[in-house]
């Protein structure tokens, strides 16, 4: 007889430890949270870049800029989607690794011998992988996530 409790309690333990731990899915309004401070930080990122005052803090602030939006991106994949939300996240997290990628090719080819020059003259940068981040955000606003679009800088 004093194996049936022995057995129950493991049963208990079992069934409760397979609740703790897991993942759980977030809710819209915690989803909406997540990309509101994921799109924050990718645009105060971009800002940054266009305050510098030199060619090295403008490149210092490239890097740190693709730093963050690729942190962000991840940071967005691992908090977890709504199933109905998977697809538009998963495409602003992929724009968003793409443009960490382009800021920081962008700054790697300004640094080689010959290229320095890609500055002069240049009121701003663009980027395909920027106006994707923004088709991403604008799938999940229609989604009814209340986020605004990435802004120029």
């Amino acid at each position: 007889m004093p194996r049936v409790p022995v057995v129950l309690l493991l049963v208990v333990v079992a069934v409760l430890a397979s609740g703790c731990g897991g993942s759980r899915t977030p809710s819209v309004a915690e989803l909406e949270e997540s990309v509101i401070a994921t799109r924050n930080r990718v645009d105060f990122a971009l800002a940054r870049i266009t305050r510098a005052q030199s060619r090295d803090e403008l490149l210092g602030r490239m890097d740190e800029a693709a730093d963050t939006i690729d942190d962000a991106a991840g940071d967005l994949e691992g908090a977890g989607t709504p199933t109905a939300y998977e697809s538009e996240v998963g495409e602003l997290v992929d724009s968003l690794r793409q443009l960490a990628f382009d800021v920081q090719a962008t700054a790697d080819q300004i640094r080689q011998p010959g290229f320095g020059d890609l500055l002069i003259g240049t009121k701003g940068l663009s980027f395909e992988s920027w106006d994707k981040v923004n088709l991403a955000l604008a799938g999940l606003i229609e989604k009814g996530i209340e986020v605004a679009l990435l802004e120029r800088h």
